[in-house]
């Protein structure tokens, strides 16, 4: 299927991480001890199996153990009341309805291998979903290359996309916006 038709039979708008939108703002930088969040120490929270295609390798297995070590935090789940859905739902509503801990529900969504995907041509795109979807599509060169230069900021990227699949869109708020706002409730 070529890609204007892959692009026409798509439910929902593409939803990415922009890495250029956010690459140059502070809250990128490792925060200063008099900003940082107060997380669980890792191995504080038990041990959680995620589904991430073999084609991703085991390097996503710390960022998502990072991303459910921050989201165990309170002041991390206040994400949950931020945002809402299409239907102006607060996805905290949304979570609830499966009966899921934030932690929890990242087990629930599906990471794969984004690579050759139309979105992952573009170098500032780190990952992209459907909002409502839990197919997380994980650009492997990019997300990669972040999460060696920033393992808080690949974590952040991660809970970002969470959000989407619990229904947040975009265009607003901004994605720069978004990975802001996850930065500072959930640390750098």
């Amino acid at each position: 299927m070529d890609r204007a038709a892959i692009a026409a039979a798509r439910p929902f708008r593409i939803l990415g991480v922009v890495v250029l939108a956010v690459a140059a703002s502070p809250h990128v930088r490792a925060a200063d001890s008099a900003e940082s969040v107060a997380l669980p120490p890792p191995g504080a929270i038990p041990a959680l199996n995620f589904f991430v295609d073999r084609k991703l390798g085991g390097a996503l297995e710390s960022s998502l153990e990072e991303a459910a070590r921050r989201l165990s935090d309170s002041r991390c789940q206040e994400l949950l009341g931020d945002y809402t859905d299409g239907a102006g739902r607060p996805l905290g509503e949304n979570l609830r309805a499966i009966g899921q801990s934030m932690p929890g529900y990242l087990t629930l969504v599906l990471f794969y291998d984004g690579s050759g995907t139309e979105p992952c041509e573009a170098e500032r795109i780190m990952a992209w979903t459907s909002p409502g979807s839990r197919a997380v599509h994980v650009c492997a060169a990019q997300f990669s290359r972040w999460q060696r230069a920033s393992p808080g900021y690949a974590a952040n990227i991660l809970i970002h996309e969470a959000l989407h699949t619990l229904g947040l869109r975009e265009g607003p708020p901004a994605p720069g916006a978004i990975t802001q706002r996850v930065a500072e409730r959930c640390g750098q």
